[in-house]
């Protein structure tokens, strides 16, 4: 990919640069359409984009080291969410907390003011694309993502040189030293095969006038200076195999899966699954970890205006269902179920349009 282009309509709201993306050195661009991610390391100037439709979630979080961390979550063509982590690396008394908020609020901002009825969008990890997404979202060797880690280069190294922002939109023009010294190097080589010519043609021209004839003048042969180009091979890289996913999947809760009552006040969340788990659950940005195992419930504090984010993961390769149901005062808001071996489970619900009960229905595959 080359550096990107803007759109007639499209504008850049907001940009900055020594962000890390998997321990990569990065720079941002968000405009009124869309995120733009940009490899600083990468020669060819790679980036990737996130358009607001396929941005389900943003919460403000930290990195394992406690740099200040945006954490999105991106829907993908499986039908599930990808997380996506913007790490604002902080040098010494360069605080960065408030970048990483006024970065939140914005996006926060366009997504709200995107028409009433507009589509999702989905992102595509399959082929050659989907293994540079892993790479730049950050996951770990286990599968699970790699945001809590600690990814910031050491300090007495320092980020990694790179070009400013505005000279990869403005690249300086080729330097032409190159062709001037092709130039004169072809006028020097001119002048010496006339000179050869010469001797070689009027001989007489070129020797003394004596009364004792001389021998004939042997023609001495230029050298040439040919300049070749050098060509260096780039080798392509081999196509690396991307493994089957396994879509997530709605199915109902039968009663015996649920193991303990939801009080009748106050916003919970009830985990049912026979195996381990972990995750986190909060309101507003706000969340806190959690792990466990069976059916049981937690307490979200929150107010009627706020929006409840649960994101938790499974901790084994069963195929078992587990589900997650968010309550508010006694009533059952949403509910979701997955299969998918240590698949991970993320809900979103806007305590605002939440206000009657939602069931979802069993599937039919």
């Amino acid at each position: 990919m080359g550096i990107p282009y803007l759109n007639n309509d499209e504008s850049i709201l907001l940009s900055t640069h020594n962000i890390l993306v998997d321990a990569a050195v990065s720079e941002a661009i968000l405009t009124n359409r869309r995120l733009l991610i940009l490899d600083g390391n990468s020669p060819e100037s790679r980036h990737k984009e996130i358009p607001f439709a396929a941005m389900e979630t943003v919460t403000i979080t930290e990195s394992g080291s406690g740099d200040p961390a945006l954490s999105l979550a991106v829907l993908n063509t499986t039908g599930g969410t990808t997380p996506v982590h913007l790490v604002f690396s902080q040098q010494p008394r360069v605080p960065r907390a408030g970048e990483r908020d006024g970065w939140a609020q914005k996006i926060k901002e366009q997504i709200a003011r995107m028409p009433s009825g507009t589509m999702p969008e989905y992102i595509d990890f399959t082929g050659e694309d989907g293994e540079d997404l892993k790479k730049l979202i950050g996951y770990s060797e286990g599968g699970a993502p790699a945001g809590a880690e600690d990814r910031n280069p050491p300090a007495a190294s320092g980020p990694k040189s790179k070009t400013s922002l505005s000279s990869r939109f403005h690249p300086p023009a080729p330097a032409d030293s190159g062709k001037k010294l092709l130039i004169a190097t072809t006028a020097i080589v001119v002048v010496v095969l006339l000179i050869a010519c010469a001797a070689f043609v009027y001989p007489g021209f070129m020797s003394p006038k004596t009364s004792v004839p001389l021998p004939p003048a042997t023609p001495v042969p230029a050298t040439v200076t040919t300049l070749v180009p050098v060509t260096t091979a780039t080798p392509t890289p081999e196509p690396t195999p991307v493994p089957a996913v396994t879509p997530e999947q709605t199915t109902t809760v039968t009663t015996s899966q649920i193991q303990t009552d939801v009080p009748g006040d106050g916003v919970w969340v009830r985990i049912v699954y026979e195996g381990d788990y972990s995750g986190t659950i909060g309101s507003g940005g706000r969340l806190r970890e959690l792990s466990g195992t069976g059916g049981r419930i937690y307490r979200v504090p929150a107010t009627s205006t706020d929006i409840i984010e649960v994101a938790i993961k499974k901790l084994d390769t069963a195929g078992l269902p587990m589900t997650i149901e968010i309550f508010n005062n006694g009533e059952m808001i949403k509910r979701k179920t997955i299969i998918t071996p240590m698949g991970t489970l993320v809900m979103t619900v806007d305590l605002k349009t939440a206000l009657t009960p939602v069931v979802t229905p069993a599937v039919t595959q």
